[in-house]
C-alpha cells in the first residue's frame, strides 16, 4: 500500500511570500521555459499536485526556484522549494553554512563547462538565471591565479595562440554567413581540448596573456553561437566563463565584449532592465580603452537598451555617439565585435522602433539591409524578417510579403534556430491573411521548408 504523500509547506510558503496563485507561479515557468527553448504548457492543477507532494522532473524543480527567485529577488534553490532532493554527494561536500568555494580560475571554468556540457547538450537542471548577471565591476579585478603546481605539459609560445586566432576568425566567419548550427560543437570541442591544456601548459607571461584573451574571446564566440541556438542557459555559462577569463588576462576591453553579450541576451528575452545595466557596466568599462569601432559596438547596445527602457534622450544620444565613433574608426572586419555601417543602421531601428517609430524603423532597416555585407547571411535574413514584421505591423502587406520572399530565399542555407523562429512567425503573422495570394503562397512555401531537413 502506498504511503500518503506529504504535503509541500515550502513551496506554499515560498508562494505565499510572493504573492502568487498556482496559476501566477505556472505561467512564470512556461516562459521561463522558452528561454531553455522548452514549450511547456503547466496551469494551476500542476501546481496543486505539487503543493499536494508530487515532485516533477528535472528542469521543472530548478525552473520554479528560478521563478520564484526572480518574483522574491532574491535566491531561491531548487532544494528550498520542496520539489528536489539533496544530492548525497553534495550533503558530503559539505552543509549548507558551509564558506562557499573559491572562484575557479579560468581554465577550470572551462574544463567544467566541457565535463557538463556533453554532445547532448544541456544538464537536466540547468536554466537561464537572472541573479548571475550582477557581474563585478572591472575596478573590483583580482590578481589572476597561478597555473596549479605539478606535473605540466610542455610549454606553449605564440604558435599556440596564432592557431587560436586563425581557428576564432574561420568559426567567426562561419557563424556570420550560415549561423551557428554547424560551428557550435566544434568550437566547444576545440575550447576543451585544446585550449583548455594550453591553458594549463608552461608560458611565458605575455604569451599566457595573449593566450588568455583569445581563450575569452573564444569563449565569447562560444557563448554566442549557443545564443543563436536557443541554447540560453549554456550561453550565459559561456558568456560568464569569457567575462571571467578576461578578467584574468587584466582584458578590460574581452570583459566589456561578455558584458554586452549578456546584455544582448537579457535584451532578446525580455530583461529589458538587467540588459540596460549590463550594457552600461560595458560602456564604463570598455569605452576608454576600446578602438573607435568597438566603442560603437558597446554605445551602439546601450542605445537599444535604453530606446528599451523608455529613456529617448539617452538612446538618442548614445546612438549619435556611437555614429561618430565609427566615422573615426580606421579598423577593418573584426571577429569578435565587428561593427559596420549596416550594424548601426540595424540598431537605430531597434531604438526607433522601442521608442513607438516604426516607420523610421523601416527606414533603418533597409539601410541597414543596403549596407549588411552580402557574406552576413544570418543577420541579413533576421534583418529581413525583421523589416517584413514591421511592415505588416504599419498595415504594408504587400511590402512585407515582398520581403518575407527574400527572407525564404535566404533561409534554406541557414543553421540558426533564431532563423527557424523567424520562420515560424512568419507563419504565425500571415494566418489572418491566408485569403491573400501572395500570403497564402509564401505559408505554403514556408510550410514546405519547416519540415524540410537542411
Amino acid at each position: 500500500m502506498r504511503s500518503p504523500r506529504t504535503p509541500n509547506q515550502s513551496l506554499r510558503l515560498l508562494l505565499g511570500q510572493a504573492d502568487w496563485s498556482g496559476a501566477a507561479l505556472a505561467r512564470a515557468i512556461n516562459a521561463i521555459g522558452v528561454e531553455r527553448g522548452l514549450s511547456l504548457r503547466y496551469d494551476r492543477t500542476a501546481v496543486g499536485h505539487w503543493l499536494a507532494g508530487t515532485r516533477p522532473r528535472p528542469p521543472v524543480p530548478e525552473l520554479v526556484a528560478e521563478a520564484l527567485s526572480r518574483q522574491l529577488a532574491k535566491p531561491v534553490s531548487a532544494l528550498d522549494t520542496g520539489l528536489a532532493v539533496a544530492d548525497p554527494a553534495d550533503a558530503a561536500c559539505g552543509g549548507a553554512g558551509d564558506a562557499a568555494p573559491p572562484e575557479p580560475a579560468a581554465v577550470d571554468r572551462l574544463e567544467q563547462l566541457a565535463a557538463l556540457l556533453s554532445l547532448r547538450g544541456l544538464a537536466p537542471g540547468d536554466v537561464y538565471s537572472l541573479a548571475v548577471l550582477a557581474v563585478p565591476q572591472w575596478s573590483q579585478q583580482v590578481t589572476p591565479p597561478r597555473p596549479a603546481p605539478g606535473v605540466r605539459p610542455a610549454a606553449v609560445g605564440m604558435a599556440q595562440v596564432g592557431a587560436a586566432r586563425t581557428l576564432l576568425a574561420l568559426l567567426s566567419q562561419h557563424d556570420a554567413a550560415f549561423g551557428a548550427g554547424q560551428v557550435l560543437v566544434p568550437l566547444r570541442q576545440y575550447l576543451a581540448t585544446a585550449v583548455v591544456p594550453w591553458l594549463r601548459a608552461d608560458a611565458p607571461p605575455a604569451v599566457r596573456r595573449e593566450l588568455l584573451t583569445v581563450a575569452g574571446q573564444l569563449a565569447y564566440l562560444c557563448g554566442f553561437a549557443h545564443f543563436d541556438c536557443n541554447r540560453n542557459a549554456e550561453a550565459q555559462r559561456y558568456y560568464l566563463t569569457g567575462v571571467g577569463i578576461a578578467r584574468e588576462a587584466g582584458d578590460p576591453i574581452g570583459y566589456a565584449l561578455g558584458l554586452r553579450g549578456l546584455s544582448v541576451q537579457a535584451h532578446a528575452l525580455g530583461h529589458y532592465a538587467q540588459a540596460d545595466r549590463l550594457a552600461e557596466q560595458a560602456v564604463e568599462t570598455g569605452l576608454r580603452h576600446a578602438p573607435a569601432q568597438l566603442q560603437a559596438f558597446l554605445l551602439g547596445q546601450s542605445a537599444v537598451t535604453r530606446a528599451s527602457t523608455g529613456e529617448r534622450r539617452a538612446a538618442t544620444g548614445r546612438l549619435l555617439a556611437a555614429e561618430r565613433c565609427l566615422e573615426r574608426s580606421t579598423s577593418g572586419p573584426t571577429p569578435v565585435g565587428a561593427y559596420h555601417q549596416g550594424s548601426l543602421a540595424l540598431q537605430h531601428a531597434f531604438v526607433a522602433k522601442g521608442l513607438g517609430a516604426r516607420e523610421e524603423a523601416i527606414e533603418a532597416l533597409r539601410s541597414s539591409l543596403r549596407h549588411r555585407p552580402a557574406d552576413e547571411c544570418r543577420s541579413r535574413a533576421v534583418s529581413l524578417a525583421e523589416l517584413a514584421e514591421t511592415q505588416l505591423s504599419v498595415g504594408h502587406l504587400d511590402q512585407a510579403c515582398h520581403t518575407w520572399s527574400a527572407f525564404l530565399e535566404l533561409y534554406p542555407r541557414l543553421h540558426s534556430a533564431r532563423a527557424d523562429d523567424r520562420l515560424r512567425a512568419m507563419s504565425a503573422r500571415l494566418r489572418p491573411y491566408r485569403g491573400n495570394r501572395a500570403a497564402a503562397a509564401l505559408c505554403e512555401r514556408a510550410g514546405r521548408l519547416g519540415r524540410g531537413t537542411r
